[in-house]
Parts: structure tokens; sequence; C-alpha cells
């Protein structure tokens, strides 16, 4: 078997001759690695890391990622009309569901795990939740820096929530997050307490995302420590009046809240308690550029400035992170 031969440069190897790779191929590298998921096609016994050799379910993608890994989920063919007959063409999705009674979690380890759907919108690639099981999140995010985008999430059984973000390093929650969001949140029939549970996340983005069918629609929690520095922009929160009892809400502590460009296109919630488009049980919170349809007299708690930024003020400057050393 001929050898490559070269001549070392810099800590290099220099060819000057082109190579052809017959076969694949792993190149050792500082890179996080890509996996792929595909729900009609893949198969758990393959290592998961091209197309052709896809893995079945998101969990054992999960299981064989590290941390900084990037995966990609293939969404389902449409689903089939009355009677199994046929695609129902116009119609959503089908959806990815688990593989075992447990719903998907992303473990500390896994910090910087990205999960991307492979669809042209959000609404293509669909996640939805364990049928029988009630009393967890569908994506239970434990991990800082994680990167949820282009997918759908449905509840499935769960009552308790679609997306739970709490630290979780052994028995020690962790304060800090930046994970960022860009995902259709379908809370159908209302059937999940909340769509998106954040606890004590700090520099998260909320960016582009849509609320449906939430009783509460984002909950900023505070049982570990004061969510900061967050962004909420360009999300719609598109529900029923009679589920809705608040999209945004902030019942302890936050700290430098921001939220701009988004779009509130129903009239004041009437679900049940605060019956509000936005609560905040504290006063540094900003509103910018939002649409509300209700009377802007009674869409937010007072603890918010309507036009403005809080007292306490957020700096933002195109888009860059400003962090003094």
């Amino acid at each position: 078997m001929p050898l490559i031969q070269g001549t070392p440069k810099d800590g290099y190897l220099e060819i000057k001759e082109n190579i052809r790779f017959r076969k694949g191929v792993d190149f050792i590298s500082n890179w996080g690695k890509t996996y792929f998921v595909d729900f009609e096609n893949g198969s758990d016994y393959h290592d998961g890391r091209s197309t052709f050799k896809a893995l079945k379910n998101l969990a054992a993608a999960i299981s064989k990622a590290a941390a900084s890994d990037v995966i990609y989920i293939r969404p389902r063919g449409p689903e089939l009309g009355s009677g199994g007959a046929g695609p129902y063409y116009g119609g959503d999705p089908g959806d990815i569901t688990p593989a075992t009674a447990a719903n998907w979690i992303i473990p500390y380890t896994k910090y910087g795990l990205s999960l991307i759907g492979c669809g042209n919108h959000k609404s293509q690639t669909c996640l939805q939740g364990y049928a029988a099981l009630t009393g967890s999140p569908v994506l239970d995010i434990r991990a800082p820096y994680c990167n949820i985008e282009n997918l759908a999430i449905k509840p499935g059984g769960s009552t308790t929530g679609l997306i739970s973000q709490k630290f979780l390093d052994s028995t020690v929650y962790q304060a800090w997050a930046n994970t960022y969001y860009k995902v259709w949140l379908r809370n159908v029939d209302a059937q999940a307490a909340y769509s998106l549970n954040m606890d004590s996340g700090t520099y998260d983005e909320v960016i582009g995302c849509i609320f449906s069918g939430h009783p509460i629609g984002i909950q900023l929690s505070a049982s570990n420590d004061v969510p900061k520095a967050i962004v909420i922009r360009g999300c719609i929160f598109d529900v029923l009046t009679a589920s809705v009892k608040c999209d945004i809400y902030a019942p302890g502590a936050v700290a430098r809240i921001l939220i701009t460009e988004c779009n509130f296109p129903h009239v004041l919630p009437s679900g049940g308690s605060p019956n509000k488009y936005i609560v905040f049980s504290a006063a540094s919170t900003g509103l910018f550029s939002n649409s509300f349809i209700g009377a802007t007299t009674t869409t937010v708690a007072t603890n918010t400035t309507l036009n403005g930024v809080g007292y306490s003020g957020i700096e933002i400057s195109l888009g860059l992170k400003m962090i003094a050393t």
C-alpha cells in the first residue's frame, strides 16, 4: 500500500499532489462533530455521522453527541389522510416522537449542543413528547450555550411544559446560560402549563419564535438565581383568548429584560389570572416597538415601561455583546 509522502513544514505535512478519497475519512479537529437524525429512514445501529448513516431517534443522537456538537433533524413526510390512505398534502408534517417512555433531555455535559431542524420553516420538523408522559417537559435543557433552532415542539402527554431550561450540574443548579431559541412552540389545546420556562437564565435570546395555544407562553422563574440580560425579540404570541392567562410571565425577580418587536395579535387574555399580556414583579423590564391589540392601559403590569427600556437600562449595539473585564 503506497504511503502519502510530503515535506514537514511549520508542524504540517506539505503535499504537492492531489489526493482522492474513495471512502469516508474522519479528520481530527477541535470543531464539534455533526450528527444526523432521520426518523423515517435512519437506524440507531448507524453512527449518525452522515445523511446516509443517519440515526432514527433524537435520543440516540444526543447520547452519542458531546459538548459543542451539532444535530440536524430531518422532517418527516406529511401526515396521512383519513383512514391512512394517501399523503395529506397541505397538512402538517408527521411528528417525531421519543423511542421510549421518556422525553428528551440535554444533560449538563452536552453544553453548547445545537438541535437544528432541516425543514424550510419552523413548523416542518416537529418534536412531539411521549403520549403517556405527563409530568416532564418535552425538551428538558440542563446545559448552557445550547442552540435550539427551526423546530416545532408539541406536548404529547405533557401537562408540565414544552421546553424547560434549568442548568443542572449534578445536584448544583447553574445560573448562566447563553441559550438561543428560534422555534414554534405549539401548545395544542393549552395542554401544557407553559411553553417555555427559563429558570435563572442569563444572556439568553428568544428570537423569531411562534407561541400558540398556551396558558403561559414564556415563564421566567427565579428558583435558583435572578434571570437577567434576556432578549425576547420578534416573537408572535398567537392564541385563543379563552386559553391564555399570560403571554410573558415573571412572578419573581428579574433584571435587564428587553421585549421588543413582538406581536400580540389577540385581545386581552381571559383564561385566568393574571389575564394580561405581560406581567413582571420586578421593575427592570423594557418594552419597545411591540404590537398589542388590547388597550395599552391594561396590557402590562406597572413594573414595565411601555415604549422604552426599564429604569435600570439595557444597552444594545448592533447585536454585539459588550462584556467589561
